[in-house]
């Protein structure tokens, strides 16, 4: 039998489903014949669908490198796109559309890939070329999700209803309205079209984990578990299914089964910053400081962080990601996003302080006066406002390297007796509020303060309570309220006054968003904090003010409030209980005596 025939002959076994034996048999001949290119190709495609995924990318790499293969270029192009490596898709796409421009199908990938790597305007330009010729779904679709990421909301929804009308049940386009929706916190719209893109196709695993996503944020983790099951079954080699098993599962507390399946995502993709992210807060419950911290700075990578922080593609090639801090070293040091995680991290300013004299400390503009107040006079200098450096490229040549806040627990917290015993923030002695002065000289009762809402931020909605769900607090015999929640709530405080005749005090003269100092000095002078998760809840926490935290359901819980023993290593003076016990009298009660 002529080599063509032996080969039409593996080729139809392999068409008939003996795929296995067929491939093993056609490898044979090639073995012999490597300088063949068809049947190199073909060999790839068969390990492909196999799953033989590393064997395919060699051979696809070779014919690219050594053939400038066209086929094998998009098969390629393909197989990065499915592991994340959109920066090697990206080249291959380039490449592709220098030899052919015409290709649509190609340039819409291209728009996906720059809109993964966040490159948003270049992704919407690209968008725009394709549109200019024809209507075309996926480009609107692609444009609306770089609307939806820079959280151009009516926008992102103009075009996604636009696509939409011009295919009612395509998918992809319904998965992203209902990401939109949910985004907005509209959940029966978003759970609407989840639910239609599902009706359309139950074997569509992209489909499956966008509503398992919804029902994990919507706090039903098992039902969550369900989908994120079955888009695991369908498609068993997607390591993001797996991570997001991982999260699920850490949300219903099981830290062993979830580090199982971020740990089997990482085997298949040792490079995902997310899957580092995930592994490190599993860690981090588990006490396991040292190791989180090598996984930590995986969020320094995701579209998440560095859209929140302005100057990061400045000082990203400075970023010192190694475990070890060199003494001699110039560092500039910038404040982890948010003014809660930057107090937190601060925690750990005067460890670094000691140990690097050429330091700077980029701070939110409001805290500077209490991180002066609170560490050595000599370090007063050391703290400016953010951006001082950080967004000049000439200013920041003078450094060598740059750390955000919070990576420097793993310098600095690799076990549970390094972290602070005691109360590590200051409130600054020569602040005078003549108001609140006088309310307490004429009033000896027992203090406590409330915050109740958290604002600007993902999770604000599980994040916050109604001043109802703290009625067993006002019920306290000889108890003083003070309203320290800031942000629009007015109404809803004097509603909630005039309806329960309450005193409930706000000092209005004390900006209690701006004024960080203020609210310091306030908080200095109770003798409680009920609070939820919030800034409010940190400068206490640092100040050693005794907080009763509300913690927020699972998977809104950031890691430092994540712990199983309803304490938490970085605040030795918080104690935290879930919104459920609010209605124990008596835990609330034994908290205010205790």
């Amino acid at each position: 039998m002529n080599i063509t025939n032996k080969l039409n002959k593996i080729l139809k076994e392999y068409s008939l489903g003996n795929k296995l034996a067929a491939y093993k048999e056609f490898k044979k001949i090639f073995l012999k014949n490597k300088k063949n290119t068809k049947l190199r190709y073909n060999l790839a495609v068969m390990e492909n669908e196999l799953g033989f995924v590393i064997d395919a990318k060699k051979n696809y790499e070779f014919l690219v490198n050594n053939h400038s293969h066209f086929k094998s270029k998009i098969n390629l192009y393909n197989l990065y796109l499915q592991e994340g490596n959109f920066n090697k898709s990206l080249e291959l796409i380039c490449d592709l559309l220098k030899e052919d421009s015409s290709l649509k199908s190609i340039k819409v990938d291209k728009a996906f890939v720059l809109y993964k790597l966040n490159r948003i305007d270049d992704s919407i330009n690209t968008c725009k070329s394709i549109l200019k010729k024809n209507k075309n779904i996926h480009a609107l679709n692609i444009w609306g999700l770089c609307c939806f990421i820079s959280k151009n909301y009516n926008e992102a929804n103009k075009l996604f209803l636009e696509a939409l009308q011009l295919d009612k049940n395509n998918i992809a386009v319904l998965n992203s309205l209902g990401r939109l929706n949910h985004e907005l916190r509209k959940s029966k719209i978003s759970e609407k079209y989840f639910l239609q893109a599902l009706s359309l196709s139950k074997k569509n695993y992209q489909t499956l984990n966008n509503i398992a996503g919804f029902y994990l944020e919507e706090g039903n983790y098992k039902k969550a578990i369900k989908y994120y099951e079955e888009s695991n079954l369908l498609n068993p080699k997607n390591s993001i299914v797996l991570n997001n098993l991982a999260k699920a599962h850490l949300s219903l507390d099981d830290v062993r089964t979830a580090e199982k399946f971020v740990r089997e995502a990482l085997t298949k993709n040792k490079d995902n910053d997310d899957f580092k992210k995930t592994l490190s807060l599993i860690l981090l419950r588990k006490y396991d400081f040292k190791n989180a911290w090598r996984y930590f700075d995986g969020r320094l990578s995701l579209s998440d962080f560095s859209s929140k922080n302005k100057s990061f593609s400045l000082i990203k090639q400075k970023l010192l990601l190694k475990s070890y801090l060199k003494t001699n070293s110039s560092i500039l040091l910038i404040r982890e996003q948010g003014v809660g995680d930057e107090i937190l991290y601060s925690s750990m300013y005067q460890d670094i302080l000691n140990q690097i004299d050429n330091l700077i400390i980029e701070c939110d503009e409001r805290l500077i006066p209490i991180f002066q107040n609170s560490f050595e006079k000599k370090h007063r200098n050391k703290f400016v406002k953010l951006g001082s450096f950080s967004s000049n490229m000439k200013k920041l040549k003078q450094f060598d390297n740059t750390i955000y806040a919070g990576s420097l627990g793993k310098f600095f917290r690799n076990s549970l007796n390094a972290f602070p015993k005691i109360s590590f923030l200051k409130s600054p002695n020569t602040y005078k509020d003549f108001e609140l002065n006088k309310i307490l000289k004429q009033n000896k009762k027992l203090k406590i303060g409330i915050s109740w809402k958290s604002f600007k931020n993902r999770y604000a909605k599980e994040k916050s309570l109604t001043l109802e769900d703290l009625n067993n607090f006002f019920k306290l015999d000889n108890c003083l309220f003070f309203n320290l929640q800031y942000g629009d709530i007015q109404d809803e405080l004097n509603n909630f006054i005039k309806k329960n005749e309450i005193e409930i005090i706000t000092l209005r003269n004390l900006d209690l968003f701006n004024n960080l100092v203020g609210l310091a000095n306030v908080l200095s002078k109770l003798d409680i904090l009920v609070t939820v998760s919030n800034s409010t809840a940190h400068l206490a926490g640092a100040l050693g003010v005794k907080t009763f935290l509300i913690k927020p359901v699972n998977h809104a819980a950031y890691h430092y409030w994540n712990f199983p023993d309803c304490k938490t290593p970085w605040y030795i003076n918080v104690k935290m209980i879930n919104k459920t016990a609010l209605k124990e009298k008596k835990l609330i009660n034994n908290f205010i005596l205790n």
